[in-house]
């Protein structure tokens, strides 16, 4: 977001909750709820349908208040979407959009993934000035998500980059988790090149770092597949949209996890 003259705005004075969708909890559930963040993939450059509203409608199903957030795209580089996905972490926790809110999570796919990996770490770059204690989720839900950027190939790191490429480590969140990150679920397909390699280090570091984590790899389904349920939303449809009925469980292994970790009660 630019002013006129061309002085970034930050979301601290712009009005976050203009670029958050809300998809409260079903009618059935009553009280507070917990509520997740949610963050689209597509590579910085669109918010794909499917991995925002497919994702929101899917945890209101569930019991869960949603919040998709229309981050900053490119040609707005970074710091520019992870000041979003902080203000919009403490938007749902603020309480002005009316709901009863318990813990606060984040999920995001791809790129989206990358974003949630550094708004749960808690990674604040070289390239900001005056951030201290940024806001960090209670629990992370991790679809095909970045890890680290040296696995993708220098191409499409330098087109995500552009001349951020200097502080490439400082962008990949797996190299900022320690032992105060949330508890974490990840997953994704084998079929799906950035996708598993990425979600293997995830796990990985999460191990290392003494932080409850759940992994699953499904045989089928590439990048991008979100719910895997091959469901299009406002009349959009999208190269990466497929269904598979096995990945699409995915959803209920999160559903598992999410009680078992004791973020989800009925």
């Amino acid at each position: 977001m630019v002013a006129k003259g061309g002085t970034a705005i930050s979301p601290t004075q712009a009005t976050i909750s203009e670029r958050i969708t809300v998809y409260p909890a079903a009618d059935r559930f009553t009280g507070p709820r917990p509520a997740v963040l949610v963050l689209p993939g597509g590579r910085f450059r669109e918010l794909p349908p499917h991995e925002g509203e497919g994702y929101a409608r899917w945890l209101a199903s569930i019991g869960l208040h949603a919040f998709v957030l229309e981050y900053r795209l490119l040609p707005d580089r970074f710091p520019a979407p992870l000041q979003d996905a902080r203000a919009a972490l403490d938007h749902v926790r603020s309480g002005v959009h009316g709901l009863e809110t318990g813990p606060v999570g984040v999920i995001g796919s791809s790129a989206g993934g990358q974003l949630a990996g550094l708004l749960m770490t808690g990674a604040v770059l070289s390239i900001e000035t005056g951030v201290v204690d940024p806001p960090r989720p209670d629990f992370a839900i991790l679809a095909y998500a970045l890890a680290d950027l040296d696995l993708l190939p220098p191409p499409a790191v330098e087109g995500l980059l552009g001349e951020l490429i200097p502080i490439k480590d400082e962008l990949s969140p797996a190299r900022h988790v320690d032992s105060t990150v949330c508890p974490t679920f990840v997953w994704a397909a084998a079929q799906d090149p950035p996708g598993v390699p990425n979600a293997l280090e995830w796990a990985r570091v999460l191990v290392a770092a003494g932080v409850p984590v759940e992994l699953h790899i499904y045989p089928r389904g590439g990048h991008g597949i979100g719910l895997a349920d091959g469901i299009t939303y406002g009349g959009r449809s999208h190269p990466f949209i497929a269904r598979d009925a096995h990945t699409a469980t995915w959803t209920d292994a999160c559903e598992a996890w999410l009680r078992a970790e004791g973020f989800l009660t009925p």
